[in-house]
């Protein structure tokens, strides 16, 4: 994010650029959003399994859109998120800036400190930013808890104090270029306000996180939570269904989190051999109702890259996938399936239940490229153990999803048609589309 000082400049430039109805509230809102102590003062969301983050400017703009016109307090604070998305992308996007190497942040941090001397000059910045009287009845105080009496410090600071030494990224130059996008990205969103026209999506913005497996024993448990439905500002619910690979040993901590998050339908995807061979490690665990649905089409790999879209259709085609559906429909608990990796059979299933539930066919290949990078290890495995065998097949590709998606509408016509010729009515498809959007 962008440092409270550039929020601040950008404003000044606004304020000379734009008449608005009260700048004082504008400035306070520029910065406000620094200083929380606790909740969501930027309105992240985490979408696609939370394996991306953004901001949530549709979610702000419902509660407080029509503020927005009236009071400038709230038109600060929606354009200081608007400044930090494309920050977001200024600094790490252009410059390649890696917050992960330690230390980093900290740099980061002192270069701000370095570079508010140089901002507060050229841009004229007052070291005077007045808190509203009765902050604490204004509907945005309800977001998060913010500590006023440390943004007024800490803006004093910022604009008065003189520190030295060298800086390590994060130079003037770049400083004077980031305001100056982000003046005429915020007057362009302005000018769209008034003509009425779409705003920022930030979902369309989102960038990619990589946070780890929700099971500390496997590689690629992930939620089918927090994908949009197309058209609208709903999203799949959280900790209904989750696809992983296979638990082989799940810890206490893994079966503790499973109940707690009450995930106790598991479903085994794999073939009567490969279950014999490898039990699954939940399948004897009180408290969970474990249930075989072998797809069989899915346990061997395919003879050739030009294969794999079809065999996907054959794992959709198949009885174990029809028989997983239903029990994700009817199970009056949350759901975890798998196969071995997590990756074809697993893929497969989380593509028909989002292609159901409306979302997007760009996040459904999102979801399935995930697991390239979770299971990176596994895959690297495997090449030492096959090494005769084409990675390329084994490997997850876009084209893949995107090849078996469109065969699926070209054998079926719609999502809807291709449930009930598996035997899925209006019923169950209604039923599991309840449980994916948190109706039931």
């Amino acid at each position: 994010m962008a440092s409270s000082t550039v929020h601040l400049a950008i404003t000044e430039e606004l304020i000379r650029r734009r008449a608005f109805k009260n700048p004082d509230r504008l400035r306070f809102g520029s910065v406000l959003p620094d200083f929380r102590t606790g909740g969501n003062s930027h309105f992240f969301l985490y979408p696609c399994g939370g394996w991306k983050k953004t901001y949530n400017f549709v979610g702000f703009r419902e509660r407080f859109g029509e503020r927005m016109k009236q009071d400038d307090l709230y038109l600060g604070y929606y354009l200081h998120l608007l400044q930090d998305l494309g920050y977001r992308h200024f600094v790490y996007d252009r410059y390649d800036w890696n917050p992960r190497i330690e230390g980093n942040v900290d740099r980061l941090h002192n270069d701000y400190s370095l570079v508010n001397p140089h901002i507060a000059a050229k841009y004229h910045l007052s070291d005077n930013l007045p808190v509203p009287a009765d902050f604490e009845r204004e509907p945005l105080s309800e977001v998060a808890a913010f500590d006023l009496d440390t943004l007024q410090k800490n803006m004093h600071e910022f604009l008065t104090e003189k520190p030295e030494g060298e800086i390590f990224f994060f130079t003037r130059e770049m400083s004077d270029a980031f305001i100056a996008e982000s003046v005429e990205a915020c007057l362009s969103e302005l000018d769209r306000m008034e003509r009425g026209e779409p705003l920022t999506d930030g979902y369309d913005n989102a960038w990619v996180r990589n946070p780890e497996s929700l099971l500390e024993t496997t590689r690629n448990t992930r939620d089918l939570g927090t994908f949009r439905i197309e058209g609208t500002n709903r999203y799949t619910k959280t900790m209904r269904v989750l696809r992983s690979d296979m638990p082989k040993a799940p810890s206490a901590n893994d079966i503790a989190f499973l109940e707690k998050a009450g995930i106790t339908t598991i479903l085994d995807l794999r073939a009567a051999g490969e279950v014999e061979r490898t039990p699954h490690g939940l399948s004897g665990v009180e408290g969970f109702s474990y249930h075989i649905c072998p797809i069989v089409e899915g346990s061997f790999v395919p003879e050739s890259v030009e294969a794999v879209p079809g065999s996907y259709l054959a794992i959709a085609e198949s009885k174990g996938t029809a028989e997983a559906l239903r029990l994700i429909a009817t199970s009056e608990t949350g759901v975890m399936y798998s196969c071995s990796a997590g990756k074809d059979r697993s893929g497969v299933l989380t593509a028909l239940i989002l292609l159901l539930c409306g979302a997007s066919e760009s996040d459904i290949v999102f979801d399935y490229m995930v697991t390239k990078t979770a299971n990176r290890e596994r895959l690297m495995q495997f090449h030492e153990n096959f090494p005769d065998i084409d990675m390329n097949i084994v490997i997850p590709h876009e084209e893949y999803m995107m090849a078996f998606i469109a065969m699926l509408h070209e054998t079926f016509g719609t999502i809807q048609n291709y449930y009930r010729s598996m035997g899925i009515g209006e019923e169950l498809q209604n039923a599991l589309l309840a449980k994916m959007k948190g109706e039931q």
